[in-house]
């Protein structure tokens, strides 16, 4: 993957972050991936490289995705009552 395709995917996939998670201002964004891209590689926003951002980017999504379903779930649980015998 070249420079220029590598960076057009990052901006790609940080945009529909973005519209994943719209309560969230893009520098909240930027900043909380640079923590996992950090946890994940090692490497923070300044060193990640543009793979290895992109693969903290992805991350970021699945956990939101995967704690949203939860809450999900657990509010239709709640919303619906307890089970009856």
């Amino acid at each position: 993957m070249n420079v220029s395709n590598a960076q057009s995917e990052l901006f790609e996939a940080l945009q529909s972050l973005s519209e994943a998670i719209p309560e969230m201002r893009i520098g909240q964004l930027i900043a909380a991936v640079g923590e996992l891209c950090t946890d994940l590689h090692g490497r923070g926003l300044w060193d990640a490289a543009d793979a290895e951002f992109l693969e903290a980017i992805w991350q970021f999504r699945r956990n939101f995705e995967a704690v949203t379903a939860v809450v999900g779930m657990s509010h239709n649980g709640a919303e619906n009552g307890p089970a009856k015998p």
